[in-house]
């Protein structure tokens, strides 16, 4: 057990909502997670250490889901220069963000599946919750296996494909038959996988809109 899982913390007088607004209330965390909610907790002879803090009604929430996130960054539609950089876990901690979907955009080149996942796992080390969309603007979308169904299937954090650009002068400009053929392996490779499934994707600003889609 790690040395901090071997510490109970006791947070007071925290403004709580979960997410229902609850007042002010304490809460103890052990083992990484919140273990007691109530409006006062005292502990005595617990046999291990306690670290208290008083958060004078700082507002706690529960952590917020991101489900479009850039974990290798953006950008790079002005050229190199405007690549934006990765995202750190404190981009995401101080935003409350402790759940995050990462995917890649335009550029399908430079950054690549295989790179993202491993930037999701090293995420889940640090100690939020990471999952991926397998696949970029570009149509057929780049995978790490070879294909989307086996992606989803075979590689733990995958869980969708993600995001296909429809109406936007930087997509593949995909037919409906191949988006089709798209949300039917994502959907297959979900349910051999029990997961969702996910199809995201970019509407851009052209004139067809979501006339792919209906």
């Amino acid at each position: 057990m790690k040395e901090g899982h071997r510490m109970l913390t006791l947070l007071k007088n925290a403004t709580v909502y979960t997410p229902e607004p609850v007042g002010q209330q304490d809460l103890l965390l052990a083992g990484g997670r919140i273990v007691q909610v109530a409006p006062q907790i005292e502990l005595t002879a617990t046999g291990c250490p306690v670290l208290e803090h008083d958060l004078g009604g700082t507002i706690v929430t529960p952590g917020l889901i991101d489900q479009h996130v850039h974990l290798l960054g953006g950008g790079g539609e002005g050229g190199p220069m405007t690549m934006t950089p990765e995202v750190n876990l404190s981009d995401l901690t101080t935003a409350g963000v402790t759940s995050v979907i990462g995917c890649l955009g335009t550029d399908g080149i430079t950054r690549h599946v295989d790179r993202l996942l491993v930037k999701a796992r090293a995420l889940i080390q640090e100690g939020v919750s990471a999952f991926v969309l397998t696949g970029a603007y570009q149509v057929p979308p780049p995978t790490v296996t070879g294909k989307i169904m086996s992606d989803i299937m075979l590689l733990e954090q995958v869980i969708g494909v993600g995001e296909v650009a429809i109406a936007d002068h930087r997509s593949a400009q995909p037919t409906r038959d191949e988006l089709a053929r798209i949300a039917a392996e994502a959907r297959v490779g979900g349910m051999l996988a029990g997961k969702g499934g996910k199809v995201t994707l970019h509407v851009g600003a052209g004139p067809s809109g979501l006339e792919m889609l209906f």
